[in-house]
């Protein structure tokens, strides 16, 4: 499928245990079924830029990820 910059996208699947880790700039390490918005489509390596916020509009985590980490399904809003 293919994807455009703010696509809202529900991670499906996760394929790299490096993306479940904590760190100091993500409230917490995201998880199948956040849901995101793509910032940023890259072409070399191929991958997003993604943001998961919170309720309030909060970002709990932004993350670049290659295309095979993880599996995105476009979600309907």
């Amino acid at each position: 499928m293919s994807f455009k910059v703010y696509d809202v996208v529900r991670l499906i699947a996760i394929d790299n245990d490096e993306l479940l880790l904590s760190d100091a700039f993500n409230t917490r390490a995201p998880k199948v079924g956040d849901i995101a918005t793509i910032l940023e489509i890259y072409s070399d390596p191929p991958g997003f830029e993604l943001e998961c916020c919170d309720k309030s509009g909060s970002t709990e985590w932004l993350l670049g990820v290659q295309e095979n980490d993880v599996l995105l399904e476009l979600v309907n809003i």
